[in-house]
């Protein structure tokens, strides 16, 4: 993870085989934010996804930003990532 000045955040990109394990990472990560209500800025091309995590009140990063990233790190590991 990338610590990112402006706005503070972690940042990260995530590579995966194919798009369809992109895709999957993306929606493992995305019911997690739904049960957490913690939501990251991110995006994807092709097979990567790059996933930004930052605290918008208080202005900052937070435990849930790090819960979060650590729940990305743990969930790209199991789809394969590469």
């Amino acid at each position: 993870w990338d610590l990112k000045q402006s706005p503070p955040g972690l940042q990260r990109k995530f590579k995966f085989k194919t798009f369809a394990t992109a895709m999957k990472f993306w929606n493992v990560v995305a019911d997690e934010c739904k049960a957490q209500k913690h939501h990251p800025e991110w995006g994807n091309v092709y097979n990567e996804v790059v996933v930004r995590w930052t605290t918008h009140r208080p202005r900052g990063i937070s435990s849930k930003d790090i819960d979060m990233a650590k729940f990305c790190d743990r969930t790209a590991a199991e789809l394969g990532e590469i």
